[in-house]
């Protein structure tokens, strides 16, 4: 083709390989290989002879196919309403008011590059193929997602991001953008539905928004489907009866994305959460036994329990077995609690028997008395585990101050050993918590934050989570993960107070959450308890303190 800005004829070269430094003539943008077809020169296609060329300057003329093709006249809304022509800026053909008419940007920056120019007026590239492709549009429409211009259809592909999606791309055929700022968005973006039933959350709707309302701004809020924070001018899809926020593009993504994947799963995994306190120290207890159990395969469940034994952790005496029914009058109350030394959980009146030093006071589970001197743990294979016994140390899976028995991968105590009390060593290496749809496993870490409470430990302080493989950043504590019942009893209100994991567990509370022991609004991406009928709340802190004295006098 002939085009006016180069003195020879030009070629499409639909296999051009864009090189570092290749700039179109036309727009002054880079040449990428990926966008689209170039006309070159002749002269550097072998079609016309070198000699005639001007050499290098004939070799860089390249010219993307959109901006040779440009009309050579256009006319567009300026001050003299009149017809422009195409023309290359150059030193000697500076356009007379030396900037351009739209933009206000100066054409000397422009050097080298197209621009339209009538007698009166001036107009960069950018510019007028911008209006262009406006004069082409559709009628203007009011949009909800920016109602301070109308929006107008661009029907060409171009090179923009996206201000519904945030994805920057010129793949997408068509888009929406305002005549007088900066506002842009995907066609398909603009006309996504107002609201829809979402596979994910049956109970309501969502409805879409363009920004995460200001009531719902005092905390971060995370998307449910990639668990990331949403920003504030994010569009969104939410529910506000449940507190379901999703990002935009998550809700429209067409990945498969599975939240309900509960099925298949080994039915021998402890099931989450413990319904009462109770229910908590007997599933403990069920780890205990279970360790031994698996230690012990070959021990025959017949053979008769000896009524003294010698146990490491008190030489001073035997051990004497005994029926709780020997020590306790059923006139007392409750406030003499048996505690094992083993676990140091309560001997419960449901036991048949256990074994104890009354001079001493020392007592122990019958399945504490079989705890090994020596084992081993699944996150320590190559490491054993000896038994010790203390008045007082740190349990380094919990990093709470306990004693009693506990395990330690060194004889003696060093700044390097790795010590857990019988609690933490027993506990299980996958749980399965309703709280989440996929398994989760235990980890010895210090870079996470719990997801129930978001607690972080310093670096220098590893402790016990669950943590999910499949999701990115989701990990539970030990402590809410195994230690937080499902429901608990309060002195405040004559309900139980149930575990909120999911703000959409309370059905249509719009209204923020307000704890009744601080009087602070609650955090609905933490777990806290709460009561429907009475539309009292909690946070964990208190509730476990509460819950904690509750048990001690059960």
């Amino acid at each position: 083709m002939e085009h006016s800005s180069h003195p020879h004829p030009l070629i499409l070269n639909q296999n051009y390989i864009a090189g570092e430094g290749d700039v179109c003539h036309g727009c002054r943008e880079q040449v990428i290989s990926s966008k689209s077809f170039v006309y070159c020169c002749t002269s550097i296609t072998g079609n016309t002879d070198s000699s005639t060329t001007a050499g290098a300057e004939c070799a860089e003329f390249l010219l993307h196919k959109s901006c040779a093709e440009l009309p050579q006249h256009i006319q567009i809304p300026t001050k003299s309403q009149k017809f422009l022509q195409l023309r290359l800026i150059t030193n000697t053909s500076a356009p007379r008011e030396g900037c351009c008419n739209i933009c206000a940007i100066p054409m000397a920056y422009k050097v080298k590059q197209f621009f339209y120019f009538s007698f009166y007026d001036s107009v960069c590239i950018k510019c007028a193929i911008l209006q262009v492709q406006l004069s082409l549009e559709d009628p203007k429409i009011d949009h909800p997602a920016h109602p301070q211009h109308p929006v107008a259809l661009i029907q060409h592909p171009t090179s923009f991001k996206c201000y519904a999606c945030n994805i920057d791309d010129n793949i997408r055929d068509m888009s929406y953008r305002c005549t007088r700022c900066q506002f842009w968005m995907h066609k398909s973006c603009g006309d996504a539905p107002t609201s829809f039933q979402f596979q994910f959350h049956s109970k309501h709707p969502l409805i879409l928004k363009f920004s995460l309302p200001l009531v719902y701004q005092k905390f971060h809020q995370y998307c449910k489907l990639c668990n990331v924070i949403l920003g504030r001018s994010e569009w969104l899809y939410c529910c506000y009866n449940c507190r379901f926020f999703v990002h935009f593009h998550c809700a429209r993504s067409s990945r498969i994305l599975s939240m309900d994947e509960n099925e298949n799963h080994d039915s021998s995994l402890v099931h989450l959460p413990a319904a009462n306190t109770l229910s908590i120290n007997l599933l403990l207890e069920r780890f205990v036994k279970g360790m031994i159990s698996t230690l012990n395969n070959n021990n025959d469940s017949t053979c008769s329990v000896p009524s003294h034994i010698q146990h490491w952790a008190h030489v001073k005496h035997h051990l004497q077995l005994i029926a709780i029914n020997e020590l306790r009058d059923p006139k007392d109350d409750d406030e003499n609690v048996l505690l094992c030394y083993g676990c140091t959980k309560p001997i419960r009146i449901g036991d048949d028997s256990f074994y104890g030093c009354v001079t001493c006071k020392f007592f122990l589970h019958k399945f504490c008395a079989e705890l090994p001197k020596m084992i081993k743990h699944h996150l320590w294979p190559g490491k054993t585990f000896f038994a010790r016994s203390a008045e007082s140390f740190i349990c380094n899976g919990c990093n709470v101050e306990c004693s009693g028995i506990s395990f330690s991968n060194k004889k003696r105590s060093s700044f390097f050993s790795i010590r857990l009390h019988v609690g933490c060593m027993t506990l299980p290496k996958t749980i399965k918590h309703e709280a989440h749809s996929h398994p989760l496993e235990q980890v010895y870490t210090n870079r996470h934050n719990c997801k129930a409470c978001r607690e972080f430990r310093s670096y220098d302080s590893r402790r016990f989570m669950y943590g999910c493989k499949q999701c990115e950043d989701y990990y539970i504590c030990t402590e809410c993960s195994i230690l937080r019942p499902g429901k608990i009893e309060h002195r405040w209100d004559p309900h139980s107070l149930e575990l909120i994991y999911e703000p959409g567990m309370v059905e249509n509370h719009e209204h923020e959450f307000s704890c009744e022991f601080c009087s602070k609004d609650i955090n609905t991406n933490r777990w806290f308890y709460h009561c429907s009928h009475c539309d009292l709340s909690f946070h964990l802190e208190p509730c476990s303190v509460l819950d904690d004295c509750l048990s001690e006098s059960d």
